[in-house]
Formats: C-alpha cells, structure tokens, sequence
C-alpha cells in the first residue's frame, strides 16, 4: 500500500478486523524490525492520510483554524474518555505527559513541608516537577525504594504512612517495564487520604485503564510513544471530586467562559470542565494524529492488544530458553506489561548487543543497563524471531 492508493476521506481504519491487517497500516515494518514503542512509536497510512488531508486543506484554502481546533478538541475529548473510562467534562487536552504532571504539581493546594512521594527508579518527568515545587513551596519530596524498577506495596504503603504523604505519583507502567497493580495502590491512597497521580505514558491504548474503577485523581498521556502521534500532544484526566483542591495556574482566553462576541468584558470565570487547566491553542496535528490512533486501539480492542504483545513475548522468552540470555522483568500477571527487559549473562555487554542488533536492522532500547523489548500492535512473530535468532548467534 502506498501513498497513491490511499483514498481520500476514507478511514482505512474501518478495514482493520485483527492484527495482521494493522501491521499494513505501518509502512515502517517494511524498512526494519521495530521493538521500541516504549521510546518512539511510527505513525500509522490512516494517521499520515488525515495529517496530509487537513495540511492540504490548510495550505490551500481558509480553513478556519479555531473551528478546526473546536470541533478536532471535542471529538478527541470524547475518545480519550472512552479509552480510560472517564468522562468527557474530566479531560484536560495538554502539550505532553510532563505537562499533565505540572498541571497538578503547580496547581495543587499543599502547604510548605507537607509530603509528597514517588519511587527512587521513575522516569524524571514524574520526579522534576516534584523537586521544582520543593523549590518554590518547601514540598518535600521522599522516595520510595525499588528494585530494577519493581515496587513492592508494603513499601509504597510504608512510605506513604510514616511521611504523613499527601501525593504519591507513580508510573502505571514504569519505564523499565513493572506494571503496578494501581487498584491496591489506589486503596493504600484512599485510605492514607493521599492523593494518587498515575503517569500513564507508557501504558494507555495498550493495557487496559478504568479511572473510575481504579479511583484515580490524576492522570496524564502523551502522544510520541505507544500512541503513535506526532510529539507535543497528549491528555489529563482530573477527577471531579478534586477539581476544587487543584487550582488552574496557567490561564488561557479558552479557559475561561469567556462572550465571544465581547472579549473586552473582562471576567476572571474558569470553565467547569477540564478545559478549565488548558493552554489556549491547541496542537491541531497532534490532536489529529492522536484521535487516529486512538480510534485504532478501540478497534482492535485494548485488551486485545495487551494479549497480542504478550504473546510476542511469550515468543521471545521461550526462544531465549538455554541461552546466555536472561529475564530480568517480573512475570506475574499482575505485574506483566508491554515492556519486556532482559539481559546478557555478562550485562556490561548490552551495550555491544544493541549496537549489534542495530547493524542487523533491529532496533531495541537500553535503558539502565538492560536490553528493552516493546512491540506493538504492527509486531508480529517474525519480528521477534529475527530479534531471538541474532541473539542467539551472540550467545554462542
């Protein structure tokens, strides 16, 4: 399939039934065996076709671009409401997952010394905004310990109870591939009367979210990785029953319910819904690129997804069975994520074992030492055996 062949104003997503026909959406598998979603993800022929159909008619006409933006914001709103289970007045659209994250650590309401705590191996979006209000507002920030990136409840729950903590932000998946189990994380917050801020980057469209059931009173995503989006885009979810404890601290024209037709009618009135914590223009391609995304992982199912990378890495571990090669990710169901991290025998050579593989055309992560496998919905086993059979020339 190429560019010529694609018809205009048809979804090709509307011919995807199963993985197989996804993978033709991804004209990158074509060029490379891909297995870093959890860095950077392609866009999709249906992403790249809408990019080309609004730049075309941007470009060549007087598309009116804040109506564009009105309407592309509603219907986005909407998905990412589905995708979460949240409602559509709760979602905050905003420029990246650190954005999301500084949306509530600037908006919060806590006083100087109180506590808030994440674990000692997060990404350092969930950890800077954090150490900036501890500048600002003497927030003091407290760790908590992990293990290869695995955090243990009792320790979340320790923490949390002898710092009287008053936030815990922590990674739904972390970036070295743990998946916490956020429903026993949500009650150890709920009944310590913490506040639980889940980083979703790494987890939404792939493993299955409920915030509603999860209780969770902050989320954030971003575009560039699983969501395969064009970079400076994503979304928030702010549960209403917070919203009066987390004041908007950046304040746009489209934040506030403002007459249009009487700008000069000055009235400091923020909006009832998440748009209320808003920049004032949005990202109009990101927000394209990530509805088209979006629309694709409701189609094939987010459960489903899940259970296709899990069996490509249910591939992966058997073929690395009697090898040099071990798993180093925690395998328990409750646990197991999208991410899969492994290493050598010998781990000061994982660096040599990348590079090697990127000379094969095979393109991993290493992230703290450790080699990192993260397919998506447009792998498919013969990804993964090209990846086993170069490192089993390696290991013997």
């Amino acid at each position: 399939m190429n560019a010529h062949s694609i018809s205009e104003n048809v979804s090709l997503i509307e011919n995807v039934n199963s993985f197989s026909d996804a993978r033709r959406l991804f004209p990158v598998t074509e060029s490379c065996v891909y297995l870093d979603s959890a860095h950077y993800s392609q866009f999709s022929l249906e992403t790249r076709r809408r990019l080309i159909e609004f730049i075309d008619s941007y470009t060549f006409t007087n598309k009116n671009l804040s109506l564009v933006n009105m309407r592309t914001t509603d219907s986005l709103k909407d998905i990412c409401a589905k995708l979460i289970n949240a409602d559509k007045e709760d979602i905050i659209i905003t420029g990246s997952t650190t954005h999301g994250l500084n949306i509530f650590a600037n908006g919060v309401i806590l006083d100087k010394g109180d506590c808030v705590v994440y674990a000692d191996s997060e990404f350092p979006a969930i950890v800077y905004p954090w150490m900036n209000q501890e500048k600002l507002r003497g927030i003091r920030n407290v760790m908590i310990p992990s293990d290869n990136g695995k955090i243990k409840l009792e320790d979340i729950e320790r923490t949390i109870i002898e710092n009287k903590a008053k936030v815990l932000t922590i990674s739904s998946v972390e970036f070295l591939g743990f998946r916490n189990d956020l429903s026993a994380i949500s009650r150890i917050c709920k009944k310590n009367n913490c506040f639980f801020v889940v980083d979703a980057i790494q987890s939404a469209g792939i493993c299955p979210l409920d915030v509603k059931k999860q209780e969770v009173d902050f989320l954030s995503v971003g575009s560039q990785k699983w969501m395969m989006a064009p970079a400076g885009v994503g979304f928030a979810y702010i549960s209403p029953a917070i919203k009066d404890r987390v004041n908007p601290t950046y304040v746009a024209t489209s934040s506030i319910e403002y007459d249009f037709k009487n700008f000069l009618h000055y009235k400091l009135s923020f909006r009832k819904d998440g748009s209320a914590y808003e920049n004032s223009t949005p990202n109009t391609l990101g927000m394209i690129g990530m509805q088209s995304s979006i629309e694709l992982f409701l189609k094939l199912g987010v459960e489903n997804i899940l259970r296709h990378i899990l069996h490509l890495q249910d591939i992966f571990i058997e073929e690395m069975k009697d090898t040099d090669f071990k798993i180093i990710s925690d395998l328990e169901p409750v646990h197991r994520s999208n991410i899969l991290i492994f290493s050598y025998s010998d781990n000061t050579m994982n660096d040599q074992i990348q590079k090697e593989l990127e000379r094969n055309n095979i393109f991993i992560a290493l992230r703290e030492g450790f080699l990192r496998l993260s397919a998506h919905i447009f792998n498919n086993e013969n990804d993964i055996l090209a990846l086993t059979n170069v490192l089993k020339k390696i290991s013997h």
